[in-house]
C-alpha cells in the first residue's frame, strides 16, 4: 500500500512525460476514486499512434517514450500485454499499469479502469438485466444483438444502464 500523495506526484510525472505520445491520458483507479492509499497506479491512454506489437524503444512515439524512461531508471518493464503493459517505478516501487485504449473504447475503459470492482460489477449486473453487456476488458457495452453501442463519455454508460451518473469518488458498494 502506498500513499495516495506519493502515488498522485509519481502518476502526475508519468502523465507529463507520456502527453506528447497521447491523444489522451487519464490517472484511473483508485487515484481517480480518492482513496487515501493505493495498490498500484492505473493510467489509460489513447496514444496518437497505435502499434500492432508493443515494443519498447519501438517505433511509436509512446513506445519510444517509454522506452526511454525505463533507459533513464524512472521505469522498470514487468510486462507488456495486448491492452496492458505493467512497469514499476523505480523510486517508488509503485506498480504501474498502463491501459491502452482506441477512440471508441476510450470512455468505457476509463471507466473499468476507475472500479471500484464492485462497482463494476453492479454495472456488469445491471447491463444483464437489459438483456446487454458490459465488457469487462473495457472494450464496450453491447445490446441485446451483440452490437457495440456508441459510447463518447463514461456519462453515457451510465445512461444506457438507466443509472444516475455517478462521480469516481462515488464509485464504491460494500
Amino acid at each position: 500500500m502506498f500513499p495516495a500523495e506519493v502515488a498522485r506526484a509519481v502518476a502526475r510525472k508519468i502523465v507529463e512525460e507520456l502527453r506528447p505520445a497521447c491523444d489522451r491520458i487519464e490517472i484511473a483507479g483508485s487515484l481517480r476514486r480518492g482513496n487515501p492509499v493505493v495498490h498500484d497506479i492505473d493510467l489509460v491512454l489513447l496514444p496518437k499512434t497505435l502499434s500492432e506489437e508493443f515494443s519498447l524503444g519501438g517505433s511509436t512515439p509512446l513506445e519510444a517514450l517509454l522506452g526511454h524512461l525505463v533507459e533513464r531508471g524512472s521505469l522498470a518493464s514487468v510486462r507488456g500485454r495486448d491492452k496492458v503493459k505493467c512497469f514499476v517505478a523505480t523510486k517508488t516501487g509503485i506498480p504501474i499499469d498502463l491501459y491502452v485504449a482506441r477512440q471508441e473504447t476510450w470512455a468505457t475503459l476509463l471507466l473499468i479502469r476507475t472500479g471500484s470492482k464492485e462497482h463494476n460489477i453492479r454495472l456488469a449486473q445491471r447491463a444483464k438485466e437489459l438483456g446487454m453487456k458490459l465488457r469487462a476488458s473495457g472494450d464496450g457495452i453491447e445490446d441485446g444483438h451483440g452490437n457495440v453501442l456508441k459510447v463518447d463519455a463514461e456519462e453515457d454508460v451510465f445512461r444506457i444502464l438507466g443509472l444516475p451518473y455517478l462521480v469516481p469518488e462515488d464509485r464504491t458498494w460494500g
